[in-house]
């Protein structure tokens, strides 16, 4: 039986959008203590999850301390309930890999693009 939960069924998921970025700092930021400047902690958003026209959840590829490049998601409560993350982690995998071709070999482009728009929204958005 392939039975669909209606609370999920009219979840979207898609790529990040520039008019996006209001709603997935805002997100961000709520889920952090201090709503203070943004790090690179915040990573680069690639994946996002929407409900009607409400943003309920962003997947992000971010570099650890490690230097690994690592895959995550943050959603609103109820999008956590439903289990969104994986999904939004592995939407925002395959954009990571399609926009940064040499990303298991080289995270250079990717930290320097996080670095690019944290700076941006810290100091312009």
């Amino acid at each position: 039986m392939n039975r669909q939960d209606h609370k999920t069924k009219d979840i979207e998921f898609r790529k990040v959008y520039l008019s996006d970025l209001n709603a997935v700092v805002t997100l961000y930021q709520s889920s952090q203590i201090t709503a203070t400047k943004l790090t690179t902690d915040f990573g680069l958003p690639l994946s996002i999850a929407s409900q009607g026209n409400e943003i309920i959840g962003f997947g992000f590829a971010s570099i650890n301390k490690l230097g690994e490049v690592t895959l995550n998601s943050r959603c609103i409560k109820l999008a956590d309930d439903l289990g969104i993350g994986n999904t939004l982690e592995e939407q925002a995998k395959k954009t990571l890999h399609s926009t940064f071709e040499d990303i298991r070999g080289d995270h250079t482009k990717l930290k320097h693009s996080i670095q690019k728009l944290v700076d941006w929204l810290n100091n312009c958005y």
